[in-house]
């Protein structure tokens, strides 16, 4: 999994972006640090693990991005370069005999 924190356009956000080989999709987070984590959810932006596949989309996840962070130019080569490098690996969980998901 790669993971590349972004400078957020807010002080008070925290941004996250990369692959995710398990999940086969790229993904981008942004985390509240100003959330009390008792009370809420301090990420409120989790596109990758919404359930719409982003993996053949990087220029979907990159737009949202350049919504909260500053986006470096070289990051669309980066996050690809990963995705070929790490491949696709299904959580072991899903694959076992009788998991109630399959």
């Amino acid at each position: 999994m790669s993971r590349h924190l972004l400078e957020a356009r807010n002080a008070h956000h925290e941004v996250s972006i990369g692959w995710d080989p398990p999940l086969a999709n790229f993904f981008l987070q942004v985390q509240d640090l100003h959330t009390d984590e008792a009370i809420e959810d301090p990420v409120f932006v989790w596109l990758g693990a919404d359930g719409y596949a982003t993996e053949s989309n990087v220029d979907r996840v990159l737009a949202e991005a350049e919504l909260w962070a500053l986006v470096p130019c070289e990051l669309r080569a980066t996050l690809l370069a990963e995705q070929a490098a790490e491949g696709v690996r299904p959580h072991r969980v899903l694959q076992g005999v009788g998991c109630r998901f399959c």
